[in-house]
C-alpha cells in the first residue's frame, strides 16, 4: 500500500480557539507539500476547498475550488511543493448546531488507480467577524 506523508498550511485569517478563521468573500492563502515514502503512480494529486455537513439528516457537501497539482509517478522522498491562493465563496458558513454542522477544508488527495486514495485534510472556518 502506497503512503505519503501531507502537510497542508493556511494563511489571511484569523486564529480563533485553535483554528484559522476567514471571511466569506476573502481570500485564503495555503501551502500543500506531499512527499511520497514509496514510488506512485498517481491519476492526479489534487487540492480542494470544500464543505460538508455532519450531523442527523441527510449528507450534503460542496466543492468551492478544485487545483490539480501533480499526476503520473511521484517519486518517494522527493517533496511536491504547492502554494495557492482562493477566492472563498460568500456561503454556506461554517456551523455548529445541535443538529447539524457545516464544515471547511482544505483537502489534499493522492488519487491512486485500483487502490485506497490518500488523503489529508485542514478545517477552517468560514464565517465573518463577530
Amino acid at each position: 500500500m502506497a503512503t505519503a506523508d501531507i502537510q497542508i498550511s493556511v494563511s489571511g485569517g484569523d486564529s480563533v480557539g485553535g483554528m484559522m478563521r476567514f471571511d466569506p468573500g476573502g481570500t485564503l492563502q495555503g501551502a500543500v507539500q506531499v512527499t511520497p515514502r514509496d514510488n506512485i503512480n498517481c491519476k492526479a494529486v489534487t487540492v480542494r476547498l470544500g464543505w460538508h455537513t455532519e450531523g442527523r439528516g441527510d449528507r450534503a457537501s460542496g466543492n468551492a475550488v478544485e487545483i490539480p497539482i501533480a499526476q503520473g509517478n511521484l517519486s518517494a522522498n522527493t517533496p511536491i511543493y504547492h502554494q495557492f491562493s482562493v477566492i472563498l465563496p460568500r456561503e454556506p458558513w461554517s456551523y455548529a448546531g445541535h443538529y447539524i454542522n457545516i464544515i471547511w477544508e482544505v483537502k489534499v488527495t493522492i488519487d491512486i488507480p485500483l487502490a485506497p486514495d490518500i488523503n489529508a485534510a485542514q478545517l477552517f472556518v468560514l464565517a465573518p467577524r463577530r
